[in-house]
């Protein structure tokens, strides 16, 4: 299972999500077949969408899109959030899967790299019930995904935040995935602050704890420094879930037009689509996009 903690440190004055996503990225680097190196990008990718679910969704209702477009190989990154009381939903494609780099000189993977450090992180809240939405966009501090979703709350937040993101790949697969999001309530104090940096200078990585078989409450303790936080909520879990069905494709052929529409039943007679979040086709018989056509 993937496993999503809340807690509280210092009082109640530093907030904390923890989460283990090793099986949500394993099954994102299958479904999507992906490389080392777009493993690790979209491991990160997913497991901070996936944690925004928890921290940014207020109402069931609601869900977060989210997209990074930066000028490197990868191409756009985009995930898609949903909630219920206790799971996080989430849905990732991307234009490149399969993207490799050979290895920074720190040995690692270069994730940066194959996003680019060019462009723009895009975060959209919407609101199905009252028809609204929230857009914050900052541009790509490194490619790297943690910095930029750290400038994004820094500057469209005003939430002072602490990220970490981390995919350990092994050839045989994702050894370990997770990460941490760290922000300070308005009472945190600069004795707290201290603290926490002392903490986050000698903490292992996130993959290296998950790795080591650390609980999301030790994890906690170790990046705060705080042996003693409060567990808000530790049964909660993140899923890969794609809603997709024929009738949503059939509204996006309607949406193409009539012109458009008629120029594929005159020179296919039939219409293939995918799914570029879960790979599922859907088949249009001419006598389908016939019917189509007729309601446009």
């Amino acid at each position: 299972m993937n496993r999503v903690a809340k807690f509280l440190a210092y009082d109640g004055k530093v907030s904390l999500v923890c989460t283990n996503t090793t099986e949500l990225v394993e099954e994102i680097r299958n479904l999507h077949d992906l490389t080392p190196t777009t493993t690790a990008a979209m491991g990160r990718f997913a497991t901070i969408s996936g944690m925004m679910g928890f921290t940014d969704i207020k109402e069931k209702d609601d869900y977060i899109t989210l997209q990074i477009k930066g000028d490197g190989p990868m191409g756009k990154l985009i995930s898609v959030v949903k909630r219920d009381d206790v799971t996080s939903k989430v849905k990732v494609c991307v234009d490149n899967p399969h993207v490799e780099l050979p290895l920074k000189s720190n040995g690692k993977l270069d994730v940066g790299g194959a996003i680019g450090k060019n462009g723009f992180l895009n975060i959209i809240n919407k609101n199905e019930v009252t028809d609204t939405n929230y857009t914050g966009l900052v541009p790509l501090v490194s490619g790297e995904i943690a910095e930029d979703f750290t400038e994004y709350f820094a500057q469209s937040k005003q939430k002072p935040t602490v990220i970490a993101l981390g995919v350990l790949v092994n050839k045989n697969g994702v050894k370990s995935s997770g990460g941490y999001m760290i922000q300070l309530m308005p009472d945190a104090t600069e004795e707290d602050i201290v603290k926490i940096e002392k903490a986050l200078e000698t903490a292992p990585t996130i993959s290296e704890m998950i790795s080591q078989n650390k609980s999301l409450e030790d994890i906690a303790k170790i990046v705060t420094g705080d042996e003693n936080i409060l567990i808000l909520a530790q049964e909660l879990n993140m899923i890969y879930e794609c809603d997709c069905n024929k009738e949503k494709f059939e509204k996006g052929l309607i949406s193409i037009g009539k012109e458009e529409l008629s120029k594929i039943i005159n020179e296919d007679g039939k219409a293939d689509t995918i799914c570029h979040f879960c790979n599922k086709e859907y088949h249009f018989s001419k006598e389908e996009l016939e019917d189509l056509l007729n309601e446009i």
